[in-house]
């Protein structure tokens, strides 16, 4: 069974299609990955450490970290490398992950984190990528 999205408003949607539509990765990176937030070239690090109300979501490849962002703004992720793409999708209310270019899916079918659901969760806060080595965590500070 499938969850349901929730309107989440324009921006998560409108920043979502911006990403998808301008491809974030078609470009081959000159490092081994490129990093994108809301669809500019990110270093990427820690946004708005003080925002929110204490959930944080943690974005890490082969378990080092890429991102650290507040759970209730609504952002655009890509992270692009040699083995693919991944689109991670906050849209204020939720975390999920929104495309990836893997075979199996299992990342994008893993559903939405969101504040009600995070403790019901069978894999808790956390979507994983296991071909490509992302990993997504919603958790508290």
């Amino acid at each position: 069974m499938k969850p349901k999205r929730r309107r989440a408003g324009l921006l998560p949607a409108l920043l979502l299609l911006l990403a998808l539509a301008l491809g974030a990765c078609r470009v081959q990176p000159a490092k081994s990955q490129l990093l994108t937030l809301d669809g500019q070239p990110w270093e990427g690090g820690s946004l708005s450490p003080e925002a929110g109300d204490g959930l944080r979501v943690y974005i890490t490849l082969d378990g080092a970290p890429l991102a650290d962002l507040p759970f209730g703004e609504a952002h655009t992720v890509a992270i692009c490398q040699p083995e693919g793409e991944n689109i991670v999708a906050i849209t204020g209310d939720a975390v999920y992950m929104a495309r990836a270019d893997c075979d199996n899916q299992d990342c994008v079918n893993m559903g939405e984190v969101t504040r009600e659901n995070l403790e019901m969760r069978v894999m808790g806060g956390f979507i994983i990528c296991l071909p490509h080595r992302v990993s997504v965590e919603v958790r508290g500070d």
